[in-house]
């Protein structure tokens, strides 16, 4: 402990530098001491949490040590510790059985603060999860990488203890870019080069939703790119953005697959193996059932007839969400050897079994005579979100606990927009006898406010058994944020539209939401 104690105290000394003072913290010669992967070599990596501290560190939710918030639990709980180097060298040696090839430290660095009580683990635990992987380097075993995620939630004031301040920060201004930046930098100052997961020489950087910032733009990039490359010797980070970031990094993902099934992208896709945080007092998310592996190994066979050569995996252990892949009390070591045997698949390039289908979430039709049986006929159903709702064939789904929405009023029209959050929903149903496993072109007009979201986008249940969960949630259009203040209607055509209410809460389509609060008019629907 005497080394992780000294390179603490260097730590603290270097980290109050800002962006513009800052001295490189290795020399040319070790950062020549990466290693690379390339654009072209499959890979796998996944969320590493290291959080725990046995007993007291997010096991239980009071003091006393009697309320369990894990929904998924460490075979030798008394044995894990974020500050021991044999815990996370057991972590390591299930990762390498597991075939990956790189773990992202969920980073929890705050700058200026990086000692506050609740968030000091994540500058503690580098040093002895580096003394692990060191440790394995001496002994000749399968190096296991480390690369960065950055989990953006440290940018709310009061998550970097800025007791005082409430406002989130904007990232378009010097500011705010040097704190995120010097999150970025501060970690890999701490990672020896040696150990960096890089592609094409460029060390990961993955990022966490974009909602716990004010405002931000493309210039963050080129602010990181610029003042990394300073900072390293010429090296520039490769930065992996989640989708509620402005387009301009190097890859994109999406975080919450574990719960809604894959995502791809150009050169990465996102898998989970199931999500569950009902352990967790005041969480109301719903419920992915792994329905025995299944649900995990439905995705796998969609990744291996995809062309994405990055994997990344949601999570190794995020027990608390019950997501983790890790040998578990719950499912033993079950998940690392179905890991092992698809990342062997994966990388050999074999395709996926077209026979393996999920069957879940299975068609909940509603009987004509109970709900819109006049619509039958009709040639355009709609919803205006005014005061009062008016449901003309499409029903606004209520209750969902993914979609929680609220009224709301802007430039003096009345509707209905979702609760702000990194992530939301709002769900809707079309009666059945208007549309239901439909085979004709479909067309949706909807009308939003221009202002107080990232993104959103329209998903919707087709005959495409390659989107997500068999084709329940296919992404029709992503729209960015504009932020004109304005009403604006859009026009969307659904060549595939299935609408056999297969979405949460029996819905037909959703509006997903990239950061912030996303306010609807109307919407309609026509053949």
């Amino acid at each position: 402990m005497r080394l992780v104690n000294v390179f603490l105290c260097v730590f603290a000394v270097t980290i109050s530098a800002s962006s513009q003072d800052f001295r490189p913290a290795w020399s040319p010669g070790e950062i020549a001491q990466r290693s690379s992967y390339s654009l072209e070599q499959k890979i796998v990596g996944t969320h590493y949490f290291y959080w725990y501290d046995y007993p007291k560190h997010h096991f239980y939710q009071d003091a006393a040590q009697t309320v369990d918030i894990l929904q998924d639990h460490f075979v030798k709980p008394e044995s894990v510790s974020y500050r021991d180097a044999a815990w996370h060298a057991e972590q390591l040696d299930d990762c390498a059985d597991a075939g990956l090839d790189f773990i992202l430290p969920v980073y929890w660095g705050t700058p200026d603060n990086y000692f506050k009580p609740d968030v000091s683990f994540s500058v503690e635990g580098l040093a002895p999860l580096q003394l692990a992987a060191d440790r394995r380097i001496q002994e000749r075993k399968q190096p296991i990488k480390i690369g960065l995620f950055y989990d953006t939630s440290t940018l709310l004031p009061s998550t970097r203890g800025e007791l005082n301040r409430t406002e989130k920060y904007d990232l378009r201004t010097n500011v705010g870019k040097d704190i995120f930046y010097r999150t970025i930098r501060d970690f890999y100052f701490q990672i020896h080069p040696r150990h960096w997961a890089t592609v094409e020489g460029k060390p990961l950087v993955v990022l966490y939703g974009a909602a716990f910032s004010k405002n931000h733009d493309a210039t963050l990039y080129d602010y990181v790119y610029e003042n990394f490359e300073r900072d390293f010797h010429g090296v520039r980070p490769y930065i992996i953005r989640d989708m509620s970031w402005a387009q301009g990094s190097d890859a994109t993902t999406q975080w919450g697959a574990a719960l809604s099934g894959p995502y791809f992208f150009d050169n990465v896709v996102q898998i989970g193996a199931g999500y569950n945080d009902s352990a967790v007092p005041g969480r109301s998310t719903p419920i992915r059932k792994r329905e025995n592996g299944n649900f995990y190994r439905w995705g796998w066979e969609k990744i291996l007839d995809n062309s994405a050569n990055i994997v990344l995996i949601e999570t190794w252990n995020e027990m608390h969400e019950g997501t983790s892949i890790c040998e578990s009390r719950e499912y033993g070591s079950q998940y690392i050897e179905l890991t092992s045997e698809y990342v062997k698949r994966f990388k050999k390039g074999d395709s996926g079994n077209q026979r393996f289908s999920l069957k879940y979430p299975d068609p909940v039709p509603r009987p004509p005579s109970q709900q819109g049986s006049e619509f039958a006929n009709e040639d355009t159903v709609s919803i205006r979100l005014g005061s009062p709702i008016e449901e003309k064939g499409i029903w606004l789904v209520r209750g969902q606990t993914d979609g929680p929405v609220k009224r709301a009023r802007y430039a003096d029209e009345y509707c209905i927009k979702t609760v702000e959050a990194a992530n939301g929903y709002m769900y809707f149903s079309i009666a059945d006898p208007f549309a239901y496993d439909v085979k004709t072109p479909i067309q949706v007009k909807y009308t939003y406010y221009d202002d107080g979201f990232v993104w959103h986008a329209l998903e919707y249940d087709s005959h495409d058994s390659s989107a997500t969960l068999n084709g329940a949630y296919k992404m029709a259009v992503r729209v960015e944020c504009t932020q004109t203040k304005k009403w604006v209607t859009r026009e969307i055509s659904l060549e595939d539209a299935r609408f056999v209410n297969r979405e949460n809460g029996a819905a037909d389509f959703r509006f997903a939401v990239g950061g912030g609060s996303f306010a609807l008019q109307s919407v309609f629907v026509m053949k």
